[in-house]
């Protein structure tokens, strides 16, 4: 996490929660006044629905115009993760040991960097893959990112683990 993305998880994190939401991640994609400030909300135990999002852009716009964190123009889009969500800290891959995901590492690792197997723990700030015989730990600062994969669309949400 970036410390501007950081900075907006501080300043907008409380009032997605006060709205029983989670906020999930935080995007800010491209630069200048072609900017789009991106927040990805979840609720733990159903779909976020369009009124979730319509209210969080409300309430997060207002704590926006008030505080001003980024001075360029830019575009505010709240979204729901989806179910192949992205996974951007260890309390995410917690929430789904025992999904498939995939792996995407900073620098390789056996020469490579993407992996893909089942989420079998977190330990010592570390994701723990298993791919067939083999389990690997993956160091949180090595993750350039993770994904869920989905298997079986009736079992989607994470709720059984969290």
């Amino acid at each position: 996490m970036t410390p501007k993305q950081q900075q907006l998880t501080d300043l907008l994190g409380p009032t997605v929660t006060a709205l029983g939401l989670e906020l999930w991640a935080i995007e800010i994609i491209g630069t200048g006044n072609r900017s789009t400030l991106r927040l990805v909300i979840d609720h733990q135990d159903r779909p976020v629905s369009v009124e979730d999002c319509e209210s969080v852009s409300r309430q997060v716009s207002r704590v926006l115009d008030v505080e001003d964190p980024l001075p360029e123009r830019y575009t505010l889009e709240v979204s729901s993760p989806g179910i192949e969500r992205s996974l951007h800290t260890l309390a995410h891959f917690e929430r789904f040991v025992g999904y498939q995901a995939r792996i995407k590492l900073k620098i390789p690792f056996e020469r490579r960097k993407n992996f893909t197997g089942v989420i079998a723990g977190v330990e010592n700030q570390a994701v723990l893959l298993q791919q067939d015989e083999t389990e690997y730990e993956f160091p949180e600062e090595q993750i350039e990112r993770g994904q869920l994969i989905v298997t079986d669309v009736t079992d989607v949400g994470g709720s059984k683990h969290g």
